[in-house]
C-alpha cells in the first residue's frame, strides 16, 4: 500500500490521480454522519460535545464548519511532512477537491495566517499554499501576532487557554465590513484558532464568518 514516503518520490503531485490504495486512506466526511457544528464524525442529533461547550461561550455564533477528511495517521502524515517538513509540493495533494468546494462560493476567502517564527522556519504559510494551488482567491487580512508557539505542542487544556493571537491589518477593515466571510485552516482541532480567528473579524465588521479545513 501506498504511503507518504512514496508520494514525496515524484516531482509533480497529481491530486486528480490518486491509486485506490492512497484513496482508500481518506475517509470522507462529505456524507456524513457527521456534526453540524463542526462536520467531526458524529452519529447523534445536534451539535456534538465539543460544540454544545463552545455554544456556552458564543452563544450567537452560527457553528458551520466543513472539513473534507477525518483526522487520521495519514493525514497526520501529510500535516506533518507539508508543514514542519516544508515539502510546498504537498500544498497539491487536495487541489481538486479545495476548488470544488470553493468553485460557485461568492464570500470572501481568508486564510489563517502564521506567526512570523513559523513562516522563517517553514518558507510559506501552507493554507495560502492549498489555495494558490487550488486557484482559489482569498485576502490576507489577518496577521498573528502571537508568540509562535506551535499549536501542535499544546495540550488541550493549553490551546483552550490560548489568548488571542490574531489583529486585522491596519487599512483591510474595510475589505471584511458587512462581508459573508469563510476562513480556511488546513486542520480542525479544538477550534480554538477558528474561534479566535472569526471573532476578530466579526468584531471588526464581518457580517458572518463560516469555516472550512481538510481535515477534522
Amino acid at each position: 500500500m501506498i504511503q507518504l514516503a512514496e508520494l514525496l518520490s515524484f516531482t509533480k503531485i497529481n491530486p486528480s490521480i490518486k491509486c485506490d490504495s492512497c484513496s482508500n486512506k481518506f475517509v470522507s466526511l462529505c456524507n456524513g454522519p457527521t456534526c453540524k457544528g463542526c462536520s467531526r464524525y458524529w452519529s447523534e442529533k445536534g451539535l456534538c460535545p465539543d460544540c454544545q461547550k463552545w455554544k456556552i461561550e458564543y452563544p450567537d455564533y452560527p457553528f458551520k464548519h466543513t472539513a473534507l477528511y477525518q483526522y487520521n495517521e495519514f493525514i497526520k502524515e501529510w500535516i506533518e511532512a507539508y508543514k514542519y517538513t516544508g515539502d510546498y509540493r504537498l500544498g497539491e495533494l487536495f487541489t481538486k477537491e479545495i476548488h470544488y468546494f470553493f468553485y460557485k462560493q461568492k464570500k470572501v476567502v481568508i486564510p489563517i495566517p502564521i506567526s512570523d517564527k513559523s513562516k522563517q522556519l517553514r518558507g510559506f504559510n501552507q493554507v495560502e499554499g492549498m489555495l494558490t494551488f487550488s486557484g482559489v482567491k482569498y485576502i490576507p487580512v489577518l496577521t498573528h501576532c502571537g508568540t509562535g508557539e506551535k499549536q501542535s505542542s499544546k495540550n488541550r487544556k493549553m490551546r483552550m487557554l490560548s489568548p488571542q493571537p490574531f489583529r486585522i491589518d491596519k487599512g483591510c477593515e474595510a475589505k471584511i465590513k458587512e462581508k459573508e466571510i469563510i476562513l480556511v485552516d488546513d486542520i480542525y482541532t479544538t477550534g480554538r484558532t477558528f474561534f479566535h480567528a472569526a471573532e476578530c473579524l466579526l468584531e471588526n465588521g464581518a457580517k458572518t464568518v463560516e469555516t472550512f479545513s481538510i481535515s477534522r
